[in-house]
């Protein structure tokens, strides 16, 4: 099957909200589920396959979340949001990765593979929050 990866750059979202998501990831499949639910859950998102694609978008943009693989084809994701967050990003990250060994960290983890549903929980918390504040 072939897939049209200029699909993956495209924002696919509404351009008005302000909780701006960044989804990093190398598996074309998990990109594109993770794309279905942000679409489902009308969330303003951005795709990367790599980290130096999401580094030139994390420039360019404010993210309140991003969805970070941790391991990409050029760089480790945790290298990627140290740098993002160099820069004085705020963003909140949650880790996405089969590693079990990270889930005993101070990080916000899912576990691949894990449960949509959680995920969704996790965003809205911080929507929550977000407003709250």
């Amino acid at each position: 099957m072939s897939i049209n990866m200029e699909f993956w750059y495209m924002n696919t979202s509404p351009k008005h909200s302000d909780f701006k998501v960044l989804i990093v990831d190398d598996n074309p499949l998990n990109l594109k589920l993770l794309s279905v639910f942000a679409k489902k859950w009308n969330l303003d998102f951005d795709l990367s396959t790599n980290g130096k694609e999401a580094l030139l978008l994390a420039e360019k943009t404010n993210y309140e979340l991003i969805l970070m693989d941790v391991q990409l084809p050029d760089m480790c994701g945790i290298e990627v949001v140290e740098m993002i967050k160099s820069t004085g990003s705020q963003s909140h990250v949650i880790y996405l990765t089969g590693m079990d060994s990270m889930k005993d960290t101070e990080m916000d983890v899912l576990l691949k593979p894990y449960d949509p549903m959680v995920l969704k929980e996790k965003i809205n918390m911080l929507k929550l929050k977000k407003m709250a504040a």
